[in-house]
């Protein structure tokens, strides 16, 4: 009797280890296939060599956009390309979105909110061309300028050539201002590389798709109407 014991306690020993091992392993895939949490320290972001910014740092709110210069609809919160303005005749979506990242910047130039860019590369190879191109530009206090022109030539494809380095650096002749030369010594050089993908990174442990908005920690909608809500406008 105290053998058949023995080996009963033996069996209940090995089956309940058995049980913890498993709840682990689902534990772990559960958690696993969790959608990502948002982060609320968003001090990364305040490093200006990587990500620019306009407006006062003290200012009221802070709206914090994540945006690829291929992306389209991007591209239509800029306002800038003639394609989504013309879009937005007829496309109630596009007309929602229609500049409202432009409008933010142009708060932040009157002093009214800090605006931080954050520049993703998320689309291919010419996502990352054209983060770079920025970033480039903003060694030279030029990525707003930049920005505009990138935004302005998006023809709301991906990779179809639009981002080449050599369209890139041809691009960068209508940006006033800019030392071509130094320009393009720093993109063909892929000196800013490093900074795009720290970005894409970063970003990626707080979005999962662009344009994303935050405002003042808060992830709002890339409609106009949300984000003036979201401000008090």
């Amino acid at each position: 009797m105290k053998g058949t014991i023995k080996i009963k306690k033996r069996v209940f020993y090995v089956s309940l280890i058995a049980f913890v091992i498993l709840a682990a392993i689902i534990v772990l895939i559960v958690v696993s296939s969790l959608p990502k949490t948002q982060k609320s320290n968003f001090s990364v972001f305040d490093d200006g060599n990587i990500y620019p910014s306009l407006g006062p740092a003290n200012a009221n709110h802070t709206v914090i956009e994540f945006a690829d210069f291929q992306c389209p609809w991007c591209a239509v919160a800029s306002g800038l390309p003639a394609w989504a303005q013309s879009a937005a005749n007829s496309n109630s979506n596009v007309a929602s979105m229609l500049g409202s990242a432009g409008k933010l910047e142009s708060m932040a130039e009157d002093g009214q909110i800090k605006f931080i860019y954050v520049p993703m590369a998320f689309l291919g190879d010419e996502s990352v061309n054209a983060a770079e191109a920025a970033l480039c530009a903003n060694r030279q206090g030029k990525f707003w300028q930049m920005h505009d022109a990138l935004f302005t030539a998006n023809d709301g494809k991906e990779n179809d050539g639009t981002f080449t380095k050599d369209n890139l650096e041809a691009l960068a002749q209508s940006v006033q201002g800019l030392d071509t030369a130094k320009f393009n010594s720093c993109l063909e050089s892929s000196s800013t590389i490093s900074d795009v993908m720290e970005a894409t990174n970063a970003a990626d442990q707080f979005v999962q798709g662009t344009p994303t908005f935050f405002v003042d920690g808060k992830q709002i909608s890339g409609t106009w109407a949300s984000l003036q809500a979201a401000l008090g406008q």
